[in-house]
């Protein structure tokens, strides 16, 4: 209803731009690919967040960690050449190990320095971007000499993650669902995931239960890292983002929705209430405002209809946040009027 009434102040009618949002990505090709594409990353990018957040940590970097896993995977496949099977697996690990290495920082960090994981993962995503950039122009670069002209650098067929016939899309969209139903598993029947989850919820008595905190805060963001990773090289070792039925590297990939990959998937997993199965859902449904959005882009006469989906996400944040806003108002009521 909100995103309607703002439509409607736009001067459009909100039945006409939501029936063409859902339309172009729901019912065209190229929307249904982009639906694809943008629900495996989301899925993971949530992921990366969800983890740490059960440790009681805010992984907030997980868009740094999505470059350092796509330029590692680029490194792999433009220098390392190997067999068409091995090539794509090798450059997944190395892009895993990546994101979670850049992660294990903060998570070091917030365990035994008591530095905030909010801040340091901020940090690092501003050093993430311009460093896979400097890699990109300047490793990559001079074997690729396209890269100057283009910004970006097309892969080796053999090193690249397979795609879906008919689809503008890569088999990672099984690969995600598989995790966020491995997530779930690991974080409610494992035992490192009950001993991650009893971090977060207090880390003296995880401690008198014999659980080392600063252990299972490293752990977790490590792991979110290795997922966020593993959304960068979905990125660029598949068909379906930047180079459409290509696979490449190029340059700011990971700024396409909503302003950042791993931006997206912190707005999918507090809509989800940091489930893993219900990010799935929660990631198709954004991966559905990006696909409409880009629709009406390009077949609307209105661009700024463009932005009805970006101020959607805004209203579903804002109205996210009102239940704890209004029980802090209430909170504040309350002991003013015992003072």
């Amino acid at each position: 209803m909100a995103a309607a009434i703002l439509i409607q102040l736009t001067g459009s009618n909100a039945l006409v731009v939501f029936r063409e949002m859902f339309h172009g990505a729901l019912f065209t090709q190229s929307g249904q690919s982009y639906v694809i594409s943008y629900t495996s990353t989301l899925v993971l990018t949530a992921l990366a967040f969800i983890i740490p957040g059960k440790a009681g940590i805010w992984n907030v970097g997980a868009q740094g960690q999505v470059y350092l896993g796509g330029i590692t995977a680029a490194l792999i496949a433009v220098f390392v050449p190997m067999p068409p099977v091995i090539w794509p697996l090798v450059a997944v690990v190395c892009a895993c190990l990546a994101g979670a290495a850049w992660a294990a920082i903060p998570g070091l960090l917030q365990a035994y320095r008591n530095a905030s994981a909010i801040v340091t993962t901020l940090m690092l995503n501003f050093i993430a971007l311009p460093l896979s950039s400097f890699i990109l122009f300047n490793v990559i670069g001079p074997s690729h000499p396209t890269v100057y002209t283009y910004s970006n650098v097309q892969f080796n067929p053999n090193a690249t993650i397979p795609g879906i016939p008919y689809f503008t899309a890569s088999v990672m969209i099984f690969a995600s669902l598989l995790v966020a139903v491995a997530t779930a598993y690991f974080l409610s029947r494992s035992t490192l995931g009950y001993n991650i989850r009893a971090v977060g919820l207090g880390p003296h008595p995880a401690e008198a239960k014999g659980i080392n905190p600063k252990t299972m805060m490293v752990l977790a963001m490590v792991i979110g890292g290795v997922l966020a990773g593993l959304a960068g090289v979905g990125d660029i070792l598949g068909p379906g983002h930047s180079c459409n039925a290509n696979a490449c590297y190029f340059d700011h990939f990971a700024e396409g929705s909503f302003g950042g990959e791993g931006f997206a998937g912190l707005t999918v997993a507090l809509v989800a209430a940091s489930n893993p199965i219900a990010s799935i859902f929660s990631a198709t449904f954004f991966s559905i405002l990006v696909a409409g959005a880009s629709y009406i882009v390009s077949s609307s006469p209105q661009p700024a209809q463009a932005y009805v989906p970006w101020a959607m996400e805004g209203l579903i944040i804002l109205f996210l946040a009102m239940p704890n806003l209004a029980k802090m108002i209430l909170e504040a009521r309350r002991k003013k009027k015992w003072t």
